[in-house]
């Protein structure tokens, strides 16, 4: 972590324009609306935001609820994230494709989570390649169709019955440095966090960080699949690398210090029945989806404690 810190040398202060980095005001809308899934936000010279709905998926978001990020470079665009169906990942290519005539040469799917991951069949249809971790494919072909399924019944429209899952087709085992469209990305992987193959993405040149999945800002995550601890190790790691603006997988794009916000939602335990229903977490009641989210994950949480005691 050491180089890739020292590469972060210079940083773009892109955004200004964000309000204290708390939001993203209505002038910054840049490019183009994908049909109606949403505006693309310019954070920095040549890097954009989709933002997803807060909410759980729905029929009336068409469960498009992560961020999506569009890097544009020189000779051509990275897409990271690809959307909650086929029809999302159309409608965000169609975006770029009236931002820049630049071709779309690489996408990656920060991890296996049907609002990121079901856009795939749109790229690898017209041949762009897509990245993620080796886990990340193992993990949507053992459990991408109980996903699908699920998502099929909170958001059941056309967009979905349309959807075909869609794998990645180049595969990493770790982070590594790439070059792709003129710009320099490092896609940075802390072990199983938030779910097995989790990454974030980093865009050196203008240190505009996509956590993906590790961090949520303003939105209560599920916790269930995660490894807390590495969960807990990446996100100080991530903040250590003093991004320029962070852009989580759910909730506003914010400063750095959110990152630690996010580190501090993480629970203790008491004893399971009495956890669940007294632990609290007042600072964080007012973020979406808390009463939807918080109590299954201290459930999940304390079982996962009490396997670890176990066998310690």
């Amino acid at each position: 972590m050491g180089a890739i810190i020292a590469h972060l040398g210079s940083r773009a202060t892109g955004a200004r324009a964000l309000a204290s980095l708390g939001w993203l005001p209505a002038g910054s809308a840049a490019a183009s609306a994908a049909r109606d899934y949403g505006p693309l936000h310019e954070l920095a010279p040549g890097v954009y935001v989709q933002r997803g709905a807060d909410e759980t998926a729905s029929t009336v978001n068409r469960g498009a609820v992560a961020n999506l990020g569009v890097l544009v470079g020189p000779s051509g665009v990275v897409v990271v994230n690809t959307g909650s169906s086929a029809e999302h990942g159309a409608a965000l290519l169609a975006a770029v494709a009236r931002l820049t005539d630049r071709p779309v040469v690489l996408a990656i799917d920060t991890q296996a989570s049907p609002d990121q991951v079901l856009g795939n069949s749109a790229f690898s249809g017209r041949g762009i390649p897509v990245l993620a971790h080796r886990d990340t494919a193992a993990f949507m072909h053992e459990h991408c169709d109980a996903c699908v399924a699920d998502v099929k019944a909170k958001a059941d429209t056309d967009a979905l019955a349309a959807t075909r899952v869609a794998w990645p087709t180049r595969l990493i085992d770790g982070s590594q440095t790439i070059r792709a469209g003129g710009r320099t990305i490092q896609v940075l992987y802390f072990g199983w966090t938030k779910q097995p193959g989790s990454v974030a993405v980093l865009d050196v040149g203008s240190a505009v960080l996509f956590t993906g999945d590790i961090a949520s800002f303003g939105v209560v995550p599920e916790a269930q699949l995660g490894q807390l601890q590495n969960w807990i190790d990446a996100l100080r790691d991530l903040q250590s690398l003093k991004p320029a603006i962070v852009v989580p997988g759910h909730g506003a794009p914010g400063p750095a210090r959110r990152l630690e916000q996010t580190r501090s939602a993480y629970l203790r335990g008491d004893g399971l029945m009495e956890t669940v229903e007294h632990l609290q977490l007042p600072q964080f009641r007012r973020w979406a989806l808390y009463e939807a989210h918080h109590r299954r994950n201290v459930h999940f949480t304390y079982l996962r404690i009490e396997e670890q005691d176990l066998r310690n």
